[in-house]
């Protein structure tokens, strides 16, 4: 029973919030049909964020924008981690939207 207590407290904690982060490597290539969590549990009131960037579209994701959640890619997350360490480095405005389009081919 000890898994059906955990997935009652996980399903319980996610009711509660407005933004999950997954910040695991599940679901990073090689492992792409891996997801942390049951999509069951994800519900359209939920912003779901992954910091997995390859694949772009991980299976969280992908199960999140199924339920109606808004989702977040981890690429993003990657470009504008270097954009603010750039700037505070260098005290210039990083051109974040050219770094997605590079790092993006």
């Amino acid at each position: 029973m000890a898994v059906k207590h955990e997935y009652d407290h996980m399903k319980k904690a996610i009711a509660d919030c407005h933004v999950l982060i997954n910040t695991t490597s599940v679901g990073m290539s090689p492992h792409i049909d891996s997801s942390p969590l049951d999509r069951e549990l994800l519900t359209p009131s939920l912003t779901v964020c992954d910091a997995v960037y390859n694949p772009r579209k991980t299976r969280l994701l992908k199960d999140a924008e199924e339920m109606g959640c808004t989702t977040v890619e981890g690429l993003k997350m990657l470009v504008n981690q270097g954009a603010e360490a750039f700037e505070i480095w260098t005290g210039i405005k990083a051109p974040a939207e050219l770094m997605l389009k590079a790092i993006s081919k």
